[in-house]
């Protein structure tokens, strides 16, 4: 056999590192690759020549694919977040205080509810959908500029039923449109009420905290919560239901479409729509 020559192969050529399972690494190699995935990874194509070069084992995209899954990870969705920009103190404090007015809502005291308004637009999200193999994506519109709505919805989230009282409005939502509706809101109560909600302007505004004590004649507190804490209320989730689920491609295709769903949709939030909570 000549110098230099790789046995078993005509000509000598070399194979390279030989191909093998992610568990033929061994515990070590194993670990490493797991490492090297870290809290995200957008393509493992990329981890094939590092693992060959630290390694000297060649593996397959569908190789790491598994071991990933083996380690915890799931192919998802990452999304922006505002954690690091918020008060961690005050967003545990406010935490424990929407978990005691639930407690008292349990209790029969009061009734807990989530304040949001939500924008509707022909601007679609893009949502991963089951669709034939071999076609063309189904396509959403793309509108930008004017139109669409705004829903302001009130939300009991965590009781029976999860009511819902909402206000379809063309536009955006004003301050006087918003003080309008707590106005009709407030006089339909049956009992102690606390609206959770977040710092916008408009929930904030000269001529909301005017009517703050006539309000609160009729059994009405506001809760506000801290800046940068969309967790904690809960309607952030019904929104995401609305645009994400339970809205479809066909409901996008005019404005009247949308306004018709919408319509539609509100009014049977809690029976024909329901989240549900762990």
């Amino acid at each position: 056999m000549g110098a230099g020559l790789a046995p078993g192969r005509p000509g000598g050529a070399s194979r390279g590192p030989a191909r093998r399972t992610a568990a033929q690494t061994g515990p070590g190699g194993a670990k490493k690759i797991v490492a090297w995935l870290g809290s995200a990874t957008q393509q493992l194509r990329r981890l094939v020549p590092r693992v060959a070069a630290d390694l000297q084992v060649r593996v397959s995209v569908g190789t790491l694919r598994r071991l990933a899954r083996r380690a915890g990870y799931s192919w998802k969705r990452t999304r922006r977040s505002l954690k690091a920009r918020r008060d961690a103190v005050l967003f545990g404090f406010f935490q424990q205080e929407v978990q005691a007015l639930h407690a008292l809502e349990a209790a029969g005291a009061l009734r807990v509810v989530y304040v949001d308004e939500c924008r509707f637009s022909r601007l679609a999200p893009v949502p991963y959908a089951w669709q034939v193999r071999g076609q063309a994506p189904v396509a959403l519109p793309a509108e930008r500029g004017g139109g669409g709505h705004t829903v302001l919805g009130l939300w009991q989230a965590k009781a029976p039923g999860q009511p819902l009282t909402s206000y379809v409005l063309p536009g955006a939502l004003t301050a006087d449109l918003f003080v309008a509706a707590l106005d009709e809101y407030s006089q339909a109560l049956s009992g102690p009420t606390v609206l959770v909600l977040d710092n916008a302007s408009v929930h904030r505004a000269a001529c909301v905290q005017a009517r703050h004590g006539v309000w609160a004649a009729r059994g009405l507190r506001l809760q506000f919560l801290p800046a940068y804490c969309p967790e904690l209320n809960l309607i952030e989730i019904l929104w995401h239901r609305c645009k994400h689920y339970w809205l479809t491609p066909d409901d996008y295709r005019t404005e009247q479409t949308l306004r018709d769903k919408l319509d539609y949709l509100m009014p049977r939030v809690g029976t024909e729509y329901t989240v549900t909570f762990s």
